[in-house]
């Protein structure tokens, strides 16, 4: 029998004790993994979806708020434009290729209403991530808005709120569904008719609801006109939150303009030009994802892959406790081995074989184990923001990790090992 097979038979007549020890390595090595793996698809969509526009202009404040609230539909927006910034972008055809406007006001159980034009149904891009192409805005069933208060759903927003097509529906107002005692507040005089629903695209565009700019200028125009009739008062008179969110007009506001330049390597330049010539400000969507990622993900990650270390090492004390008191235990058929004309480097050979059989089986369980937890909080991630996880990835950051974890249990074997390596022959063979 070869000192693998000798190996493994030793690891295997301990069974319960080399369980536990392979699911101390399997633990750290499941914390690591998918550590490594979310932080690494997330990344991947959120730099997709970020291509999808080259910049996006609103009111001026956080563009990584901005961001989150025009391309995400994460966060609160920083406020509301003008129209006339939204025409001005529009018709610079020497920097722009094309622009979307978008207006937020409203939500359904959640979902963000976004009001936009027919034309952003048509838009597409190139992943930088798969380099194949991008296309949302595929619909699934029906048709897109053609009239006022006539909605498309994205998928998750169909799947979650059981509407389908001809169902109506009553928005309320703010980003945040409330109910009324709350401080909720519906629009019961202007219910949304459901017309189409798109196809998932495993973007956040699937948890979002698509209607006409017309649609949320409407609601939001007739509020403040119902409520200066009830009150007597004007809503500025008033002070009214959700007339300060709209201004004095608000057919004339949007939230932002989703713009696609002739050339990503304008972005710079035409964002300068924004800041100068209009009210409003330009924020790249995968310069400011980046940042979050570095500053605040990169953080977050660091911190759990220490844990994950610390695990290893106590997975590695776990495994050297185990191998010294099998050593001990073992003490004769090592003798015996020796008698039949094993030489000391052998028996070091088959503890630190043994200890290897421990890491590598540790780390495969561990893999799969964190390929578990990847996939169930990747389910919560689509499901909460429409990001898709592909939960068992390998890359040369696992396979560093993995290395690492390697030598590590390699390093625990041998101090046991050595023990053998010294072991008396004859006073073994007197103690049998």
């Amino acid at each position: 029998m070869t000192l693998w097979g000798i190996a493994w038979g030793y690891l295997w007549n301990r069974k319960f004790t080399a369980i536990l020890t392979i699911l101390s390595v399997a633990l750290a090595v499941a914390l690591i993994s998918s550590v490594l793996t979310l932080r690494e698809e997330t990344r991947k969509r959120f730099e997709e979806e970020g291509q999808a526009f080259d910049l996006v202009v609103g009111a001026k404040g956080s563009p990584l708020q901005l961001v989150l609230s025009s391309v995400y539909f994460m966060d609160n927006p920083t406020g509301n434009i003008p129209w006339e910034v939204y025409e001005q972008i529009k018709n610079d055809k020497e920097y722009v290729q094309i622009a979307y406007p978008i207006a937020l006001g409203d939500n359904y159980q959640g979902f963000r209403i976004v009001g936009t034009e027919k034309g952003l149904f048509q838009h597409k891009w190139i992943s930088p991530i798969t380099g194949e192409e991008r296309q949302p805005f595929q619909v699934a069933k029906g048709r897109i808005f053609e009239q006022s208060f006539e909605a498309v759903l994205g998928a998750l927003v169909a799947k979650e709120t059981g509407l389908d097509i001809g169902d109506s529906f009553i928005s309320s107002h703010g980003f945040v569904n409330l109910p009324e005692v709350l401080g909720g507040h519906g629009h019961e005089q202007h219910p949304y008719v459901v017309v189409g629903i798109l196809k998932p695209s495993n973007s956040p565009f699937d948890r979002a609801i698509f209607t006409s700019i017309d649609s949320v200028w409407d609601i939001h125009a007739n509020h403040e006109e119902e409520k200066e009739i009830q009150s007597g008062k004007s809503p500025e008179e008033e002070g009214d939150i959700r007339y300060q969110e709209w201004g004095k007009n608000p057919r004339s506001m949007i939230t932002a303009v989703l713009v696609q330049l002739q050339s990503p390597a304008l972005r710079f330049q035409y964002r300068e030009m924004i800041r100068e010539s209009t009210v409003a400000m330009a924020a790249t969507p995968v310069e400011e994802i980046s940042k979050l990622f570095e500053q605040f993900l990169g953080t977050a990650k660091t911190v759990l892959l220490t844990i994950g270390y610390l695990v290893v090492v106590v997975s590695a004390l776990s495994i050297m406790i185990g191998l010294y008191l099998a050593i001990i235990q073992r003490r004769r058929d090592l003798a015996i081995m020796r008698a039949l004309g094993a030489s000391r480097v052998e028996i070091f050979g088959s503890v630190l074989i043994e200890a290897f059989w421990i890491t590598l089986l540790g780390i495969f369980v561990g893999y799969v184990l964190g390929g578990i937890v990847s996939k169930i909080v990747g389910l919560y991630l689509t499901q909460k923001y429409g990001l898709s996880v592909t939960p068992f990835i390998l890359t040369p950051e696992h396979i560093t990790s993995f290395a690492t974890v390697a030598v590590m249990g390699l390093l625990a074997g041998i101090i046991p090992a050595w023990q053998a390596y010294r072991r008396n022959i004859a006073r073994d063979l007197m103690e049998l």
